[in-house]
Parts: C-alpha cells; structure tokens; sequence
C-alpha cells in the first residue's frame, strides 16, 4: 500500500499539468493483432480520459493490410518505410482501414468503458490531401501511387468530439480536393492530427520497447534524444523500417510546436502510463533540446 501512495505523490504533478491536455497517440497494427496489448491499451486510455486528458487515437493497419492484399495474390511494397499504393491496393485498404480494422478498435475501446467514435480523415473534411507525385528515391524514380500527402487539417470534427469527451479513432485516409479518397502513412496523420490540435504529447505505440541504439537489442533504448540527436541517427543510417517514418513525424511534430513525442512498446505493461506518470518513464521521449523537464 505505501508503494502505492508514494506512486501517487510522483504521478500527481503530471496529472495537474496534463489535466483537459490532448494527447495524440498513434498505435501501429501490430499492436492491433494481439488482443491482449489492444485491450490493454485501452484500459490505460481509459485510465488518462478519466483523468481530464482528451485522447486522440490514430490507428495504421499495415500487417491487415499486407495479409489481405496476400490473399488476394497481390505482392505488398514499401519503399523507406512506406507504401506504395496501387488503384487495387488502395480499394483494399478503404476497407481493412475503415471496416475492419477501425471498428475492431473501437469495439476494443468501448470494452474499456471508452465512448470511442470512429472516423477517418475523410470524415468531415478532416484531412485534405495531395496526390504525392513521383519522387527521387537514392537515384531512382518512385511513383507511391494512390498515397496523399496532408495539405490542411479541419480539426472542428475533433474539437467537436473532444468538447463532448468523445474519444475519436482516427484510420489513415483523406480526402484530396477533387472528393478522391488517399491512402496516407498514418504515423503522419498522427503528426499532423497533433499540430492542428496544438496537443501536449505525440505517442507512437509500437512492437519495440522505444529507439534503440542497437535494433537487435531491445535493451538497448535511448530514453531521451533531441532533435539533433535524431537528426544524427538518420544520417549515420541506423534507422530502418517503419521508425524511419516515426522520427520522421516526430521531427515535424515538435518543429511545429508539439513540445514532446514518445516512443513506447506495447509489450511493456502498462507502458502507456508509465511513460506518462513517471519520472523514468519507459520508451524513448523526443524533444528539441535536452534540458530538465516533465
């Protein structure tokens, strides 16, 4: 019991200062094949929306997406961490996004006492986009397909539901200004989602415990980097797969004005939390500039 006292004198100074804060937390779909990370989230969102933080979740569903376009014979490709997205594959993924995945998510959320409300960046006008032309990738010409990048958020659709302490579940497409749906990385719609909403914090949920200094090592976490630091590792190359993305995201993020991004593993218990309410927290937090803060 006293263990548990002394965890609420360190946790109560964030509480104060988070309290009627938005958060923008972005949950790979990987996390939501395992059923017991999911709901295990969404005990720990819970958790923050009773304690007056406001919630906005952004959700990818990249391994749904891959598993059902393979089952449909057709071959997934990324190109740095992103995907390439053809007419077929864009049908695809309206559905697993916004069917499938989405509403998996928000029944997972409802579990944990959650109002949750599904939506994607079609959704009023949410997230306009533009069709991404072809671009230069290490000398080669890389046409990403049916992918858009974000022009402009509406934000009142969310401010709407953040007002009425509805929590919304955001899939990755938008709208171009011609009315035609995109798929867009939603490691960036959850960057730009936090910019528009001038939110606290950006969390990115993932299958590694944070940034590691050594991939094949999951111990090997740096618990705090600064933009330089970031700027750095992605120089020097150690960044692959789907952090590229990430640091990406996070780099825009607080160039823009979000003051703190975190990445965190779903696999740690109550890691959500923990990265939140703590001094130690447990992923890895990303600022401009190291200095002594919460």
């Amino acid at each position: 019991m006293r263990g548990m006292i002394e965890q609420l004198y360190d946790a109560a100074p964030y509480i104060g200062k988070f309290q009627d804060s938005i958060f923008v937390i972005k949950i790979g779909g990987e996390i939501l094949l395992s059923r017991e990370q999911c709901s295990s989230l969404a005990r720990q969102l819970h958790v923050l929306w009773q304690l007056g933080v406001h919630p906005v979740v952004v959700h990818g569903a990249g391994p749904q997406l891959d598993e059902e376009l393979r089952s449909r014979g057709h071959t997934p490709r990324k190109v740095e961490g992103r995907r390439v997205t053809d007419r077929e594959a864009l049908e695809v993924a309206k559905q697993v996004f916004r069917g499938v995945a989405n509403l998996g998510l928000v029944g997972d959320l409802a579990r944990a006492g959650l109002p949750a409300v599904g939506l994607s960046g079609v959704d009023g006008g949410t997230l306009l986009v533009r069709r991404r032309p072809p671009v230069e990738v290490e000398g080669r010409t890389v046409d990403f397909g049916w992918v858009g990048d974000p022009v402009r958020v509406e934000p009142r659709l969310l401010r709407t539901l953040l007002s009425a302490r509805f929590v919304p579940a955001v899939c990755s497409l938008g709208v171009d200004a011609a009315g035609e749906v995109l798929n867009v990385n939603a490691d960036t719609v959850a960057c730009e989602l936090a910019v528009a909403l001038a939110a606290a914090k950006l969390l990115f949920v993932t299958d590694r415990p944070g940034v590691l200094h050594d991939p094949a090592d999951d111990s090997s976490i740096y618990s705090v980097l600064d933009l330089a630091q970031v700027e750095e590792l992605v120089a020097a190359g150690t960044v692959h797969g789907g952090m590229a993305p990430k640091l990406a995201a996070a780099t825009s993020a607080i160039r823009r004005g979000v003051e703190r991004v975190h990445v965190i593993g779903a696999a740690e218990p109550d890691a959500l939390l923990t990265e939140v309410f703590t001094n130690q927290g447990c992923g890895t937090m990303i600022l401009e500039q190291k200095r002594e803060a919460p």
